[in-house]
């Protein structure tokens, strides 16, 4: 379990958008670890997190792509019945909010959870 920054990008929703996203961010030499794309009507939300953070967005500022930053927790999970529930129970009874929550792959018979909460270091000291 991690702290890692999250980079948000607002995308115009029409053909083209995110392979341009995705190219110069592959032109940096910076590999996406993990992505969630929401749409509402014309522009959709890219939650992003990334090998390397700092590159990512000095590649995003030099393309003119805004973006913003958030602190998010990286978790390994079982890949099984019930992981979910566990972490969710973990945080709820700290009285952490979850607001998102979205996978980010994971080895075999491992799950990789990235979790947008309200108080990240208190998620993180309940996840150990």
């Amino acid at each position: 379990m991690e702290k890692i920054t999250q980079l948000s990008v607002a995308l115009e929703n029409v053909p083209g958008q995110l392979s341009r996203l995705c190219r110069v961010l592959a032109q940096a030499g910076v590999n996406i670890r993990g992505i969630s794309i929401s749409d509402a009507a014309d522009i959709s939300t890219v939650r992003l997190c990334v090998s390397d953070p700092a590159a990512a967005k000095r590649a995003l500022k030099e393309a003119g792509i805004p973006f913003i930053t958030q602190d998010v927790v990286m978790v390994e999970v079982q890949d099984r019945p019930g992981a979910l529930e566990d972490v969710a129970a973990r945080l709820g009874q700290a009285r952490v909010n979850i607001n998102y929550v979205y996978s980010a792959g994971g080895e075999q018979g491992k799950a990789v959870l990235v979790l947008g909460v309200d108080n990240v270091d208190l998620a993180r000291q309940m996840l150990r």
